[in-house]
């Protein structure tokens, strides 16, 4: 084991003890809310209720994995053992394949913020209305199928839903096993440290919609001191 990383005074380690009780109850709800059965199964929703859905999620998720950060940093991380050169060159055997796949695979909560894809940040031009096709009518033929884009989109729309689902659900399992979650946090940690250039754990910015005045301004001034913070001891861990 080596050293700690960091360490926390009372007054932020009292605030991830609150947000942590915070998110827990949130996840829980927002899993809750869903009324998933056995199979977690959820194929679609409204478009509204995956708008707000996906705006949740993304709050709690940032919000968890600096949690997580804080939580790990302030302990001693484990020391990963290590392959000799030999070892390395040679290739290891290939796992077996389980004779049985599951049918249902329970999702794992993703321990990295998301990367920005590339024509995600270019806003997108507007959509120009589709003008009505020339449809000849006969009383002894059924009307052909509208055009995609000749109805607008309706919040009560039902869109597929399958991806948000698994991120609630897996968003939910994080405080439902802490120390399994924690324990899988301190590994991804110890191999950044070891690694010439890891990829990053956490975005430098918090996207608009964490940001946004519309949120609670207690639970936003939390986010953006969480953040801070974490970033700040994922800095002083590189550096030590």
């Amino acid at each position: 084991m080596i050293n700690p990383m960091f360490s926390l005074s009372d007054s932020l380690r009292s605030l991830v003890i609150v947000s942590w009780r915070r998110a827990d109850y949130h996840a829980h709800e927002l899993a809750g809310s869903l009324r998933l059965g056995l199979t977690l199964c959820r194929p679609f929703l409204k478009r509204a209720e995956c708008a707000l859905l996906k705006a949740r999620l993304v709050r709690l998720e940032m919000l968890t994995r600096r949690l997580l950060v804080l939580m790990v940093l302030e302990q001693p991380l484990p020391v990963l053992p290590g392959r000799s050169r030999d070892q390395a060159s040679e290739p290891g055997p290939r796992p077996a394949r389980p004779a049985h796949r599951p049918l249902f695979t329970r999702p794992v909560f993703r321990l990295s913020d998301p990367r920005p894809r590339p024509g995600a940040i270019a806003p997108r031009a507007p959509r120009r209305a589709a003008a009505p096709r020339p449809r000849l009518l006969y009383l002894d033929q059924p009307l052909p199928p509208p055009e995609p884009g000749e109805y607008p989109p309706r919040p009560d729309d039902l869109i597929p839903a399958q991806a948000l689902v698994r991120r609630a659900v897996a968003l939910r399992d994080v405080y439902a096993d802490p120390a399994r979650h924690i324990a899988r946090m301190a590994k991804r940690l110890a191999q950044d440290l070891r690694a010439p250039e890891p990829a990053p754990l956490l975005a430098e910015a918090l996207p608009q919609i964490v940001r946004s005045p519309r949120q609670d301004r207690d639970e936003r001034e939390a986010m953006q001191d969480i953040h801070a913070v974490a970033l700040k001891a994922l800095a002083h861990a590189d550096t030590s």
